[in-house]
């Protein structure tokens, strides 16, 4: 970063910054109940044993709240997973973390019905551990071939697979599939207070340790050859890197289902505006990806309204159409 890009960064941050409060003011005032903007203020304020008081503090908050964890998440994460594979076309959904976060958390909400929090959260964990483990297993194994590519492609395919898997789970336990069918398609409808309890360490320490690792992630983005010569352990920050992404996205995952395209999307913005340094991209990815998320909250509310429509399905419909231009443009570069 050079003085002369500080003018720059500073307004995209105030902008930024401005637009989240927005969204997330946006996020609050907009449902089934709506709130003027004076009932929130008073609202955040003082809490009393009205209804609107209740649904306030109760529901629209820690929705809201959780919507922009969950987005910064999502975003830090798939940035990384990009660094980590020099590819572009990485996100934990595409490459199939979320689906193994989703088996297991899937597969242990069945056969043990009372685990919630942090054990929950400790199985969305392990799962996107066994699908990353597999994933780059296979990589290894098939030989040829373009290294970031084989990657997306085995990624796919295990993502189908592990999908494949949850379904037979829910084919077989039929009375656990209208609920878990809800969360399969990604929602943050219902978020409680006690899930953002559950969310915050993991977001705390993979965010921080994302940040610290900035610079490792820049070195790294610029190929093996050139982090050796300057001194960057590659298989050391790979695996540090790739546990940061599993502890953001399968602690997201176990708590609002697998919401897709995030992690894929914004790291493709904040790189367009702040360049390659991932000490800039982290935390911009981090603003976007709140900022996106909560606006695709917002509109799910219009889909159907009065009721839900899960936010996953919003940012499908939005990033099937960006994954299928990327990967053309990635193709024609290739070329």
């Amino acid at each position: 970063m050079t003085p002369r890009q500080l003018p720059r960064l500073l307004v995209l941050t105030v902008t930024s910054v401005i637009v989240l409060l927005f969204c997330f003011y946006l996020s609050l005032r907009i449902g089934a109940f709506r709130f003027s903007t004076s009932e929130i203020l008073h609202y955040i304020v003082t809490k009393d044993q009205t209804e609107k008081s209740l649904i306030f503090h109760d529901v629209r908050l820690p929705r809201a709240l959780m919507t922009m964890i969950i987005g910064a998440n999502l975003a830090v994460s798939g940035a990384l997973m990009q660094a980590v594979t020099r590819n572009p076309l990485a996100s934990p959904s595409v490459l199939g973390l979320n689906a193994g976060a989703s088996l297991i958390v899937v597969f242990t909400t069945v056969m043990l019905p009372g685990v919630t929090g942090f054990a929950l959260a400790g199985s969305g964990f392990v799962g996107g551990l066994l699908a990353a483990a597999l994933i780059f297993f296979m990589s290894v194994v098939f030989k040829g071939g373009d290294q970031a590519v084989k990657i997306a492609l085995v990624g796919i395919a295990i993502q189908a697979l592990l999908s494949s898997g949850t379904q037979a789970i829910l084919l077989f336990n039929e009375e656990s599939t209208q609920q878990i069918l809800v969360w399969l398609a990604g929602t943050v409808a219902g978020t409680t207070w006690d899930d953002i309890e559950v969310m915050l360490p993991f977001t705390f320490i993979g965010l921080i340790a994302s940040f610290l690792a900035a610079r490792r992630v820049s070195v790294l983005a610029l190929g093996d050859e050139t982090s050796v010569g300057l001194g960057v352990s590659i298989f050391t920050t790979r695996i540090l890197l790739i546990a940061i992404v599993i502890m953001l996205a399968g602690a997201s995952v176990s708590v609002v289902g697998p919401i897709g395209f995030v992690g894929l999307i914004v790291p493709h913005i904040a790189r367009y505006l702040v360049g390659n340094d991932y000490r800039i991209v982290l935390p911009y990815c981090l603003l976007i990806g709140a900022i996106l998320l909560t606006v695709a909250d917002i509109s799910s509310r219009f889909v159907s309204f009065p009721s839900e429509t899960p936010v996953g399905i919003l940012t499908a419909l939005i990033g099937t159409p960006y994954f299928i231009y990327l990967a053309r443009s990635y193709k024609r570069r290739k070329v």
